[in-house]
């Protein structure tokens, strides 16, 4: 699953997208996000078929079944821009403690999928790496998989061999208010004189 990621680099989006953004460092569901159709636009993130009475707000889709499901029928492929992810792994005492996914500063690329109602991130099984802090994982598009995905609609040969930086982060990230770089700050255990 991939419920809040990041996209901070403005520079860089810059110089790779042409587009100018206000860094983000804890991007939620249903704010606007940057997506390429291929070319680069703000979308809302929470997808909702035509046919929904009532908003359905998917903000995911697991690339295992996306052709069988109805919601997702008479939608077109696009690639949400971001730095990185959080995701939450249960600890034994149910507490949930955050992680943040990225490659050092560079821009990662998501497949995703998009309607005239909002757009939605494509997910997969994690990589053994990631597995054990969740075992979803946004489908990461490499150069070549990024042409295939948006031409194709397909993923002819997904871009396994990304190694990905991940480090725990404090709870600060859990509100979806707090959206500063302390957000995604290596976690470090509070000293016994701070307790």
């Amino acid at each position: 699953m991939c419920g809040r990621f990041t996209l901070y680099n403005k520079k860089k989006v810059a110089d790779k997208i042409g587009f100018n953004i206000n860094p983000s460092y804890n991007i939620a569901p249903s704010q606007s996000i940057l997506i390429l159709t291929p070319k680069p636009i703000l979308f809302y993130w929470g997808l909702s078929p035509t046919w929904a009475k009532k908003p359905m707000n998917l903000i995911n889709a697991r690339i295992e079944t996306l052709k069988e499901k109805p919601a997702f029928k008479k939608t077109k492929p696009c690639i949400v821009v971001s730095n990185g992810w959080y995701e939450w792994k249960k600890s034994n005492n149910s507490e949930k403690i955050p992680f943040f996914i990225h490659d050092g500063n560079k821009i990662i690329y998501f497949a995703g999928i998009y309607n005239e109602i909002g757009c939605s991130i494509i997910t997969k099984e994690a990589s053994p790496s990631l597995a054990n802090i969740h075992h979803r994982q946004p489908l990461i598009l490499g150069k070549k998989e990024r042409l295939c995905w948006i031409r194709e609609f397909e993923i002819n040969h997904p871009d396994e061999q990304k190694k990905l930086q991940c480090h725990r982060v404090g709870n600060y990230v859990n509100s979806p208010k707090n959206n500063d770089p302390k957000c995604c700050l290596l976690y470090t255990s509070p000293s016994p004189r701070d307790k």
